[in-house]
Parts: structure tokens; sequence; C-alpha cells
């Protein structure tokens, strides 16, 4: 995990082979439309209403405790004198929802692109057969990568993790990006992405012809005197966007509420997903192929098939659903929240490895 006590940026520069390689992959795109229902798998599972991310990504570079790189050397970590090996038998699958109502596309020119409000990664594990979610908040200062207007890599800086997906080009590289700067906060290989925004929300809450939950919070109240805490409401295309997006801008810390409120959406949700991939798997892929617009992903059609296959057979309750805990603070311009480290990698040992 990287070290977040400096606000200062520290930049490496990868010039050469991987600025050729971006640019060879802008224009090499691998999307298929396919893709987008098992993106619905992964939105269930980790809110997918909340982040869209669109950048792309090329190098693997993660901290561990110790500096690794991708080819394997988180697979085996040391930690408080116990030996630890990374669970070959879990799918990891990062999930974000983006603030933007356009349709996602790649530009030529970087920065300047939605920002991701939501990012998760779901953890399905095959041995166990349950699924986990770790949702991470958009404010985490942490290592993310920045270009200049025309996509020159100017390394990596300390910024608001939600931003991983700005300095790209809205398309495959924010999203490989945005997937880079997570593996660096966890330490972890994340295997599939899945990015949607805005415009997706009603679709994806229609999939399953509405979800019933129970009000976490009041911080609606006033807006939807329906929406008050305790309250059982079945949400629908008139309230679902507020219910998973809407925050009091002018409140410090406002994102809590908001996070707190897409747990109980996504958990409603991933049940009712379950039954319908049971029952109509082709009818649901065909109308998640409807939302391509608004949804990038990595996942191909055959991943997605044995995604689905999985999902319905892995247990996730409100047990399931994990946050890194932290310090808030309020940064100049934009809320900052800051990881307990020693408590970021023990939840990350408990998820992702098993002991030697």
């Amino acid at each position: 995990m990287s070290s977040h006590s400096s606000g200062k940026g520290h930049h490496h520069h990868h010039h050469g082979i991987w600025y050729r390689m971006r640019r060879w992959m802008r224009h090499n795109k691998k999307f298929a439309a396919a893709a987008a229902l098992l993106c619905i798998v992964v939105l269930s599972a980790g809110g997918f209403f909340l982040l869209h991310s669109q950048k792309e990504q090329s190098r693997l570079h993660v901290t561990a405790g110790n500096s690794v790189d991708m080819k394997g050397g988180y697979r085996t970590i040391t930690w408080k004198d116990k030996e630890y090996q990374y669970n070959s038998l879990i799918t990891t699958i990062l999930y974000a929802g983006l603030d933007s109502t356009d349709p996602l596309k790649a530009s030529e020119t970087y920065s300047n692109k939605a920002r991701a409000d939501s990012v998760s990664v779901v953890i399905l594990d095959k041995k166990e057969k349950k699924m986990s979610i770790l949702a991470l908040n958009r404010d985490t200062m942490t290592e993310i990568r920045r270009y200049t207007r025309t996509g020159e890599d100017m390394g990596t800086y300390v910024s608001h993790l939600g931003y991983a997906y700005s300095y790209g080009d809205g398309g495959e590289v924010s999203c490989e990006d945005l997937k880079e700067a997570v593996e660096k906060l966890l330490g972890i290989s994340i295997d599939e992405y899945a990015v949607t925004n805005q415009s997706s929300i009603t679709s994806i809450n229609d999939l399953v012809g509405g979800v019933t939950v129970t009000v976490p919070n009041d911080d609606l109240a006033a807006m939807y005197p329906e929406l008050k805490k305790g309250a059982v409401v079945t949400l629908d295309d008139s309230n679902v966007k507020d219910f998973l997006q809407h925050r009091d801008t002018a409140a410090d810390f406002s994102n809590e509420g908001r996070i707190e409120r897409q747990q109980a959406y996504v958990t409603a949700y991933v049940d009712l997903l379950k039954d319908r991939l049971a029952s109509e798997p082709d009818q649901l892929w065909q109308e998640i192929g409807q939302m391509n617009d608004y949804l990038q992903t990595s996942i191909t059609k055959n991943k997605y098939l044995s995604l689905a296959r999985l999902l319905e057979k892995v247990s996730f309750t409100d047990a399931d659903y994990y946050r890194p805990t932290g310090k808030d603070s309020a940064g100049e311009l934009h809320d900052e929240f800051y990881v307990d480290e020693d408590a970021l990698r023990q939840l990350v040992i408990d998820l992702f490895y098993e002991e030697v």
C-alpha cells in the first residue's frame, strides 16, 4: 500500500514503450458488447451505479508492504511474522460508477474526464462459494497517474482515488489507470473491470424490476419524505438515481451517507439479479447489451457466462460488505480520506490471502 503521508506528488516518468503501448491500446479496443453482461454481475456486486471510470491500463505496478511488480510478487507476503499466499481461487472485478451522463467513449485529448463517484472491488470465491465487496471511498488519498492534454504520461502523484479515471482518455486508458490505482492502494492484482455512469442507473434498476430497500439514513428525507430512515421502499425511475448518488455538497463527509445507501441497494440487488440469471440469462444478456453506451468493461462474453454461473452459486449478505477504516480530513478543495494502513493491510489479507 502506498504511503499517503505527503500530499506532494512524486513523479515517475514512463516514456517510450508505455506511451506507444497506450496509443496502440487506444486504437485497438477489445470491448465486446457482450461484456456488458458481466458488468451487471460486477455492478450488482460492486455498486456499479456509482462509478464510471474510463481509463486504460497498461502497466501493473503494485505495492504490497514492500514494492513488488505484478509478475507475481504480491502472491506471497509476510505480515506480523506470518506468511500468506494469495488465494488463487478468487476472481476480482473492479466496479466504478462515474459522475457523468454522456455516452462513454475515448477521446484524443486527455484529462477533465468524468470522476469515479463510487469504487468497489467484487471478490468471487469459487472455493468458499461466497461473494464479498470491498467498497472504497472515492476521496481516498492515494497514488494516481496523470497526463498532459496530449496524452503524455507524467507519472503518479497523490490525489483522490476518484480522479484516477479523470486524467485519462475517457476510455480504456482511464479504466486501466483506475484499476492501477486500486491495485497500488491494495497491493493486489485485479482481474477485470466494469465502469458505468449515471445514465445507466435506471436501466440497471429496471433489469430486476426495481429494488426494495430499508432506508439507512435521513439524508434524503427533506427531498423525498418517503425516504426517511427505517422506511421500506421500492426504488423506481423517479427516485433511484438520487438514492444512489445524491449527497449534500455543503456538508462535510456527506459521501459516507451515500455509501450506506449504496450498500443497502447492492445487497438487495444481488439476490434479485441471481434470480434473473437463473431464470432468464439470455434475455438479461440482451438487455445489458442495450446499455453499451454507458458501460465500459474488460469482460468478454465467455467470461461473463462463467461469472454468471459462479454468481448463481455464491452467497452474499450485509456481512460480506467491507469498507476500509481511516480518517476524514477537510481538504482545501475537497474532502480527503486517509486509510488506516495497518487496518487496510489486515483487511486485504483477510479478503485476498490464506495463511501458509
